[in-house]
């Protein structure tokens, strides 16, 4: 017992000491100042996961039972959980306009209050340098499109060349508003330098608000699947892949914690090529998308339809004709970070929203009697493999294949067929650094069988602007 009570004694005798010592330092020491911003960044993590708890226990209680009242009951892990999908090079993964409007990461890292507002802000985005080395003319310098691929050039203009640029480096901003609704409205503005007066000119990628499940504004098609895409350096991913941005409205509906479905009016745009020389291409309508998903703990499954009115004027007479499109894509977590990703991508008229066909005037020609239009059957699809190797290095393979059924009518030099091969190694040394290396090499058919291939490849250097817990596991 007198062991214990000098051990108790000595125990309070030094507690009095260090607190008399932290008294009697002046304020602002350098080991008090370094302890307290310690202590405030563990308070700010720790109410941060707070508040997204009790987010999710509101959420619950406002969920209507099967019985009309609503039911005190935490949400089911699979109500819960992120999407389905990989985190990529490209990040683009975090620009999707999420279901119910909830964030990748609850615990809301990285975004810091608006003084005098109650309302949030997180600025983000990454700065990004491409090396480029081509083994002969591929036509798209900056992202590589096989459609571009130059046919026909002499051996004099087959030449190699080299390029770098910063092009796809990324500045966004996300705001998040709280409503009288209960439920946060969203801001998304992103920017990235493919705009079309040079190299570093910046282009609008993305700019919406979401409020519950209403988007108004420009980003990913509905018809996409972002979940679905391949890790790669390139722009492009896959461009087989459908990949385009465009002004939109759209409804979500949760059917059930698992899934929802989207309903969309988009932008329309009708590609043609000139018929006639007083001729033009005319939008009737807009376009209207469909989707379907489903989410689960390995993966996820999404289907997309697309409905299109194209028109085709000329002096004394227009002609409409109906575009019909459809999306199946998906991924499948394989145990140990691996995953089995892919998309197919078919129809007519639907050219545009292939990243591969867009601007190869092929989605919308002359029938074999020369006097209508019709539009073109097309396809693409890819599947994509990653595998996560020791040592925070992970790679892809890709696969591609684009094609459109031509008729009669058209040119010899138009668009037929391409492929798409792409395989990487990407390596995450330190911190928000990321670094990687690609091979690529894609092939392009023209409708009079004349061919051409390129070999590229590409060496990246990507650093995020702050670093982020992973957002999946």
């Amino acid at each position: 017992m007198n062991i214990v009570r000098i051990v108790v004694t000595m125990c309070m005798v030094l507690a009095i000491a260090s607190h008399t010592s932290a008294q009697g330092k002046p304020a602002g020491a350098p080991q008090d100042l370094d302890a307290l911003k310690q202590r405030l960044t563990e308070l700010e993590r720790s109410m941060a996961d707070q508040i997204a708890a009790l987010r999710q226990q509101i959420a619950a209680i406002e969920t209507p039972s099967p019985g009309g009242a609503a039911a005190a009951k935490p949400a089911t892990p699979a109500a819960s959980q992120a999407p389905a999908g990989q985190e990529t090079f490209s990040r683009d993964r975090e620009t999707v306009a999420e279901v119910d409007n909830k964030p990748l990461d609850p615990a809301f890292l990285g975004f810091v209050s608006i003084p005098g507002t109650p309302a949030r802000v997180k600025v983000d985005g990454y700065a990004k340098l491409d090396t480029i080395i081509d083994s002969r003319p591929a036509g798209n310098t900056d992202r590589f499109v096989p459609s571009t691929i130059p046919i026909g050039l002499s051996d004099a203009q087959q030449s190699p060349s080299t390029t770098m640029h910063v092009r796809q480096t990324r500045v966004n901003l996300d705001f998040r508003s709280p409503t009288e609704l209960g439920v946060d409205f969203r801001t998304f503005a992103e920017i990235d330098f493919f705009g079309t007066s040079g190299p570093v000119d910046p282009r609008m990628r993305h700019f919406f608000g979401q409020l519950a499940n209403v988007l108004v504004g420009q980003t990913w098609t509905t018809f996409i699947d972002v979940d679905a895409f391949p890790d790669s350096l390139d722009d492009d991913g896959s461009s087989v892949a459908v990949k385009l941005r465009q002004p939109q409205v759209r409804y979500t509906q949760r059917l059930t914690p698992t899934q929802n479905l989207a309903f969309a009016i988009e932008r329309p745009e009708t590609q043609a090529r000139q018929i006639t020389s007083t001729g033009a291409a005319y939008n009737p309508a807009p376009d209207v998308v469909v989707r379907y998903r489903l989410d689960g703990g390995k993966g996820h499954f999404q289907a997309g339809s697309l409905v299109r009115a194209l028109g085709y004027r000329v002096a004394d007479r227009r002609t409409t004709t109906l575009g019909l499109g459809g999306n199946l894509s998906g991924l499948v977590k394989l145990g140990g970070g691996d995953a089995l990703s892919g998309s197919v991508v078919f129809g007519k008229g639907i050219a545009r929203y292939v990243e591969n066909l867009v601007g190869t005037n092929s989605d919308l020609d002359l029938d074999d009697s020369g006097t209508d239009v019709a539009a073109l059957p097309a396809f693409g699809g890819y599947i994509s493999y990653l595998h996560k190797w020791p040592r925070r290095l992970r790679s892809t393979g890709v696969f591609g294949y684009t094609n459109v059924d031509t008729s009669d009518a058209q040119p010899g030099a138009s668009f037929l067929n391409s492929s798409y091969v792409l395989g990487n190694l990407l390596w995450n040394p330190v911190g928000s650094l990321d670094v990687g290396v690609e091979y690529l090499y894609g092939t392009h058919q023209v409708v009079s069988r004349d061919d051409a291939h390129v070999s590229r490849v590409q060496i990246s250097a990507k650093y995020d602007f702050f670093r982020k817990r992973p957002l999946t596991p």
